[in-house]
């Protein structure tokens, strides 16, 4: 009997040290799916004109920082390395903010050869989207993306 009463005793004891080590502030509530980076890869292989330049697009929205290169096929035209200003950073990040990821369509495609072609990652706390773009005819927010990186 006595054994029992010190057994229970120390399971008393050691329940009630333990506590709860998150306060009502700390609990994990899902948050908005926030848009943390965007890579663009907007190829112009394959068009037929060759002052059309290719643009590699990178913006971390966590850092307000964008870094962007163009490219030529034609090896006379030279590419030029350039960063978006903050406030093409935030007109990115708003219309990305304004769209529903999760209903953008993954693929767009059009029926005419040689079009310049996109593929477009979108970084997000909580997924991750891939959408490519054949002829660059995606719907909202992309035409207004494309604008805004397009700098030759």
């Amino acid at each position: 009997m006595k054994t029992n009463f010190i057994a229970i005793l120390i399971l008393l004891l050691t329940l009630s040290n333990c506590t709860n080590s998150q306060t009502p502030s700390e609990v994990n509530i899902p948050s908005k799916d926030s848009i943390l980076k965007l890579e663009m890869n907007l190829s112009a292989f394959g068009v037929e004109a060759d002052d059309f330049p290719s643009i590699a697009v990178f913006i971390d929205f966590t850092k307000d920082s964008s870094f962007c290169t163009s490219s030529y096929y034609n090896p006379s035209y030279k590419g030029k390395e350039y960063n978006l200003s903050k406030e093409e950073i935030k007109r990115i990040a708003d219309l990305l903010n304004k769209t529903d990821l999760a209903k953008l369509k993954t693929k767009y495609t059009c029926n005419k050869s040689d079009q310049p072609s996109s593929t477009t990652i979108i970084y997000t706390s909580n997924h991750k989207y891939i959408i490519e773009d054949y002829g660059l005819l995606a719907e909202k927010p992309f035409q207004e993306i494309y604008k805004v990186v397009y700098k030759y």
